[in-house]
C-alpha cells in the first residue's frame, strides 16, 4: 500500500519562506539606499586621497593621477608618488599648526561641554522662577548668525581686553558653553529617571552631589557625543583664528597654515589634498574610537520620559 505523504509541512515551509522574504525586502531596499549614499560620500575622499598621491602635472595634461592611462594607445603607468606629503611638512610648519590647534581646543571643549551639563541639568531637572523664559532667551542666541556678533566680539576681545594676537578669545569664550549643546544634553536630561534623584534625595545628597555622582556617569553616551561634535567644530575653525591670531605665524592652527600654500600660477591641487588627508586624520580617530558612544548618544538625545 502506498504511504499518505504529509503536505501540510511542506507548504508550511514555503509560506515561511515567503513571509521572511517580504520581511526581507525593506531591509533589502533600506541597505541599498545607505550603500548609494556611502558610495557618495567616499567619491570625494577617494578622489582627494588619490589626488594627494598623484604629480602636479597629471592633472594639467588630461591624465589621470594614478593607474593606467593610454594617450593613442601608448599604454603609461602613472604611480603613486610621497613627494606632496614630503613638500608639505618640509615647507609648512603643520606639526606646529597641529599643536596649537589641540592645544586652543582641549579648555573649551572639556570645560565647555561640562558648563553645558551643568546648565542643561538645571534646566530639565530644576524648577525656579523665569525658568522658562531664561532657556528660550539663551536657545534664541542659536538663532543668531554668527556675522552678527563677529565685529563686536572682534572689538570686545581686541580693543576691550587687550586680547589682539593671543589664543584666549578662541579658548576662554568657549569655556562658558554653548547654547546648541546645553539644547541637546537637556533633551537627554528630561528622559532621565526620578526615582533616581528621590532615592538620592533620601540618602541625604544635594543637587549637585545627584549631579556630579549620578547623572553625568549616567550620560556619557550623550556627553562624548557632544565632545567630539564640538571638537569637529573647533577644529575646523578658520575665520576664529583667522581674526585672532592670523598674523602671527608662530600661533596658528592647522587650517591657517593650509591655506597659507600659494595658489598663483599653478594651484598645486595635490600639495592641497595632501594637506586635506593630513587634517581629516584626527577625525578619523576619534570617530573610530568614540563611534558606538556617538550613535548611542545621538539616540538617546531623543529620548524623552
Amino acid at each position: 500500500m502506498q504511504k499518505n505523504v504529509p503536505v501540510a509541512a511542506p507548504c508550511a515551509q514555503a509560506i515561511d519562506k515567503k513571509q521572511h522574504f517580504r520581511r526581507m525586502i525593506p531591509r533589502i531596499v533600506l541597505y541599498v539606499i545607505l550603500i548609494f549614499f556611502a558610495v557618495l560620500w567616499l567619491i570625494p575622499f577617494l578622489f582627494a586621497l588619490s589626488t594627494s598621491f598623484a604629480y602636479n602635472n597629471n592633472l594639467y595634461n588630461g591624465e589621470p593621477v594614478i593607474g593606467i592611462y593610454h594617450k593613442e594607445y601608448n599604454w603609461v603607468w602613472h604611480p603613486m608618488t610621497f613627494v606632496n606629503y614630503l613638500d608639505l611638512f618640509r615647507k609648512y610648519n603643520v606639526i606646529g599648526g597641529f599643536v596649537n590647534s589641540i592645544l586652543y581646543i582641549i579648555a573649551p571643549l572639556f570645560v565647555g561641554v561640562f558648563t553645558s551639563a551643568m546648565a542643561a541639568y538645571g534646566f530639565a531637572r530644576l524648577r525656579f522662577p523665569g525658568r522658562i523664559p531664561m532657556f528660550f532667551t539663551l536657545l534664541s542666541t542659536i538663532l543668531l548668525p554668527g556675522v552678527i556678533t563677529m565685529v563686536p566680539s572682534y572689538i570686545m576681545y581686541s580693543v576691550g581686553y587687550g586680547w589682539s594676537n593671543t589664543p584666549l578669545p578662541l579658548i576662554i569664550p568657549g569655556m562658558f558653553g554653548s547654547a546648541m549643546t546645553m539644547f541637546l544634553i537637556r533633551q537627554y536630561f528630561l528622559g532621565f529617571p526620578k526615582e533616581l534623584e528621590e532615592a538620592a534625595q533620601l540618602d541625604g545628597m544635594g543637587w549637585w552631589g545627584i549631579f556630579v555622582r549620578i547623572a553625568l556617569p549616567l550620560s556619557m553616551p550623550v556627553l562624548i557625543t557632544q565632545l567630539i561634535l564640538s571638537f569637529n567644530g573647533m577644529y575646523n575653525d578658520y575665520l576664529g583664528p583667522l581674526l585672532y591670531v592670523g598674523t602671527t605665524p608662530e600661533l596658528r592652527t592647522l587650517q591657517l597654515i593650509l591655506k597659507s600654500i600659494p595658489t598663483i600660477g599653478v594651484t598645486p591641487y595635490p600639495l592641497m589634498m595632501a594637506g586635506a588627508i593630513v587634517a581629516l586624520i584626527p577625525t578619523f580617530i576619534l570617530y573610530g574610537i568614540a563611534q558606538k558612544f556617538f550613535t548611542e548618544g545621538i539616540v538617546l538625545t531623543g529620548i524623552k520620559e
